[in-house]
């Protein structure tokens, strides 16, 4: 049985040799990391009134012990602020559930990360960004919160780049990809509260994701919107159809929100509209070599983008430009989301 505290590393105190050494030794995501010295890690357990052995989870494949030591000390690495750990023990926790198949996402030769999504009143308190953006450079809790999850797929999970997470091309999520729902300017419930949290909660929701589409929409009627968006959707080489499940995400940015909502449309309308628009037919997916058919969702000769409306997750958040937008295509395993506890 792996023990449950850290091994401990000698290395120079300057920081390019530090780096250079837990590189060598395929402990980073390749980039520039911050050494965690005990005074660092110190600092960061200050962040959650738990104690640094306790175990959160088994993290496949390689079955590494998830501590909260060994989360505080990716997360040092990754430029986290204590204030970010709470949510760091939240979503690994949530990773280990049995519907997101984390064994899957860490070893497939697909280009499939977690994408992270923060909601409740903890995207304030730490300054998630939530609007422009979001998704993009120049934040740092969306940044290092998304990317000490790598760490830690990598460095307790032991799902090493090229050699265990056998992704054919990868693609820039993998460094990170977290935002929080822009909840102000919903319209509608807050994810959280749509699966049954109360809005005073914070929670963190981990959905298995291939990565980004912009979808342009710069259109007043909500069947007009729809009608790009799920152009962009329909693709029957992506998982969302071969593996028939998961959650496809789609981010809408207020002013596109408000319009469906001035028109009196409610989530699940959308969910239930783009649904049926995404469906393709049978017939029009060559044959494959590999038979995966029997995991498609078949409805009367069409292919289904996922197993029900409802399992597409709709959200808020971005700019305010009636422009853009986002899609992330599913990996086919369910969600998973957890109450984050400070």
């Amino acid at each position: 049985m792996e023990e449950p505290t850290a091994r401990y590393l000698e290395v120079s105190d300057d920081l390019e040799e530090a780096y250079a050494a837990l590189y060598k030794r395929r402990l980073t995501d390749g980039l520039p990391v911050i050494p965690p010295t005990d005074e660092r890690v110190g600092r960061m357990l200050a962040g959650v009134p738990l104690e640094p052995t306790r175990v959160i989870a088994a993290l496949p494949p390689s079955g590494g012990l998830a501590t909260v030591e060994k989360i505080a000390i990716n997360a040092v690495m990754a430029g986290c602020l204590p204030d970010y750990l709470p949510v760091l023990v939240a979503a690994v926790g949530a990773m280990a559930e049995p519907q997101f198949n984390l064994t899957g996402i860490q070893t497939t030769t697909n280009p499939v990360t977690p994408f992270v999504l923060i909601n409740g009143p903890v995207r304030q308190d730490i300054e998630v960004n939530c609007g422009a953006g979001a998704l993009g450079p120049g934040w740092r809790a969306n940044a290092t919160i998304g990317r000490a999850i790598r760490l830690i797929l990598i460095n307790i999970g032991g799902a090493t780049p090229g050699d265990v997470d056998k992704s054919i091309l990868g693609m820039p999520g993998k460094y990170t990809l977290c935002l929080g729902e822009l909840e102000e300017e919903n319209p509608w419930e807050p994810f959280h509260v749509e699966h049954g949290y109360a809005r005073e909660q914070s929670t963190v929701t981990m959905i298995s994701v291939q990565g980004t589409q912009s979808c342009a929409a710069s259109y007043l009627v909500p069947h007009h919107i729809l009608k790009m968006v799920s152009n962009a959707m329909t693709a029957f080489g992506a998982n969302s159809y071969t593996k028939g499940g998961g959650n496809p995400v789609v981010i809408l940015p207020p002013a596109h929100a408000r319009v469906f909502a001035d028109a009196g449309w409610s989530k699940q309308r959308i969910k239930e509209e783009l649904f049926e628009r995404t469906m393709i037919p049978k017939s029009e997916m060559p044959p494959r070599l590999l038979d995966t058919t029997g995991r498609m969702q078949i409805r009367e000769g069409n292919i289904c983008i996922c197993a029900r409306p409802e399992d597409i997750v709709v959200i808020v958040a971005g700019g305010p430009e009636l422009n853009h937008i986002g899609f992330l295509a599913s990996f086919g395993n369910d969600f998973a989301i957890a109450e984050i506890h400070r």
